[in-house]
């Protein structure tokens, strides 16, 4: 497939590890190196082929982004055993640390100058409610999976509707700006992002909560939220009046997905214990909203 659709004989691949819903390799080839990255045909194809896009309107404001290499036809992608294959360049440097200060200010100031180069949009209030409602999608099964799922969830909406998410600043996002999709250079002092297959259009603030998420929640953020501010991502007030009801949102999205693959019996590379941890943090995290207290 590569040999014949990006021109590239005898290259080197071998398989990277992680990745919920993609498959992914590293690419070498006469000392050039890639990441060849494969997503099934269908659902997740429509945000990857989008994150495509953004991550060349990203890389060409000066944050290196993994962009697509054109095949020989042209295109971006190549469609191959039920999968949509596209070969992304290599970003060097090294993931970030969500529990260090110095890498937090280098997360959120590349956040706000990947948001910057991206824009912003329009979203009519029905859309934008509807993009916050945690009870889309259906996974009845996983409310049944903890008692506290379905009250704290409940609590979680009527919070986010007093926010009125259709005021927030919309715009294109990377979806999952987690400390290990970011790649600093020491060499270079740059900072990139990679990995825009959750890419889709939706508050700024979506992709803010998910970074602060990792970084361990809002008391441990201070240097991702003051370098995203000093950056011109957003308004500190927006900030100020948005961030945790969408951290609700945030940790509501991960109790359904985590819910339902312990209803469906299904692990990730962790274990059966991975489900288990992740519904726990966010049973703390409600507990807290619950009790008043923030973060």
């Amino acid at each position: 497939m590569l040999a014949e659709r990006w021109h590239l004989p005898g290259a080197v691949v071998t398989e990277l590890p992680g990745g919920m819903n993609s498959l992914t390799w590293h690419v070498g080839h006469r000392g050039a190196h890639w990441v060849a990255k494969a997503v099934p045909e269908g659902g997740p194809e429509r945000p990857f082929r989008y994150g495509l896009r953004l991550a060349a309107l990203a890389e060409a404001a000066g944050v290196p982004s993994g962009v697509p290499e054109r095949a020989a036809d042209g295109r971006l992608t190549a469609r191959a055993r039920g999968h949509v294959l596209a070969l992304l360049r290599w970003v060097p440097g090294r993931e970030l640390n969500g529990a260090d200060p110095g890498d937090l200010a280098r997360l959120g100031a590349t956040l706000a100058r990947a948001h910057l180069a991206l824009g912003t949009g329009t979203v009519s209030g029905d859309r934008a409610r509807a993009s916050f409602d945690p009870a889309a999608g259906g996974r009845e099964a996983a409310y049944a999976v903890r008692p506290w799922i379905r009250p704290a969830l409940a609590g979680a909406a009527a919070r986010l509707r007093r926010v009125r998410p259709e005021t927030l600043t919309w715009g294109p996002s990377h979806g999952d700006p987690a400390p290990e999709h970011f790649r600093f250079d020491a060499r270079t002092g740059r900072c990139g992002l990679i990995d825009w297959g959750a890419a889709g259009h939706r508050p700024r603030l979506y992709d803010l909560a998910t970074a602060v998420l990792d970084a361990g929640g809002p008391d441990g953020a201070g240097p991702l939220l003051r370098a995203y501010v000093e950056g011109g991502g957003l308004p500190s007030e927006e900030i100020e009046r948005g961030l945790l009801p969408v951290l609700d949102f945030r940790y509501a999205v991960n109790t359904l997905y985590y819910a339902d693959r312990v209803a469906r019996g299904v692990t990730g590379p962790e274990g059966p214990g991975g489900n288990e941890e992740r519904l726990d943090d966010a049973r703390r995290w409600f507990e807290r909203r619950a009790g008043g207290r923030a973060g």
